[in-house]
């Protein structure tokens, strides 16, 4: 009897210690959309020619994972982190989906200190003085940060997920270019695995086999962050 009372015990507190993980999950997914109705389609970017376009006529129809940084000890991710150099490998076969990064300040040591950066398959811009770029830099401050961008110009997600965030960043890009915000997905997904965190979604089973092109073995790694933090599933 005593052994039966352990075993429900454990199994109440398993289910129970799963409910607040997905629970605070959920919670730092809502940071996700905090900029949904945020379009950026009139940025204007600056090459490193100095050229100036829109996100519109560089990036129409394109789903962009877009990091806009500020300061230089906090450059975005390079070559050297390897979770970014992983997650752009396995978007290569979406010609779909671009990589950039996007200086947000005139400081031009730093400017060029990015520009010797190796990172392949990722193009870098300078936000312009042009005015239509005021509120979205007053937006950004000095945060280093990553946004998915839809293919309308629209912010999906607002700070967040980032590369670490494992089966999560790529679920989110992914859903991204069919116009689903990062919210939502964030949620999907962790609605869609048990306590085993294994997937009870067959949806979901049938994304992961086509996107990685493998079956799910094991645990799943998910992760997830947001500005309150980040929580693993």
């Amino acid at each position: 009897m005593r052994k039966l009372l352990c075993l429900l015990l454990a199994v109440c507190l398993l289910s129970s210690c799963t409910m607040m993980v997905k629970s605070l999950s959920k919670s730092l997914a809502n940071n996700y959309d905090d900029q949904i109705e945020r379009n950026v389609s009139s940025l204007v970017l600056k090459d490193k020619n100095g050229k100036e376009e829109t996100m519109a006529s560089l990036f129409s129809g394109k789903t962009v994972y877009m990091y806009v940084w500020k300061h230089s000890p906090l450059f975005p991710p390079g070559d050297t982190d390897s979770a970014y150099t992983a997650l752009k490998r396995r978007f290569v076969k979406y010609d779909d989906v671009v990589f950039i990064n996007v200086y947000n300040d005139n400081n031009e040591a730093d400017w060029k200190e990015l520009l010797k950066k190796k990172n392949k398959g990722v193009m870098s811009y300078q936000l312009s003085e042009n005015a239509a770029n005021d509120s979205f830099r007053e937006l950004m401050g000095a945060s280093t940060s990553p946004q998915i961008i839809g293919k309308d110009g629209t912010i999906l997600s607002f700070l967040g997920p980032r590369p670490t965030d494992k089966l999560l960043v790529d679920y989110a890009l992914d859903q991204a270019r069919t116009g689903q915000n990062g919210t939502k997905s964030a949620k999907k997904l962790i609605k869609g695995i048990n306590s085993k965190v294994h997937f009870k979604d067959p949806k979901l089973t049938e994304w992961y086999e086509k996107h990685y092109g493998k079956k799910p073995e094991g645990k799943l790694s998910v992760s997830i962050s947001g500005t309150k933090g980040n929580v693993g599933l």
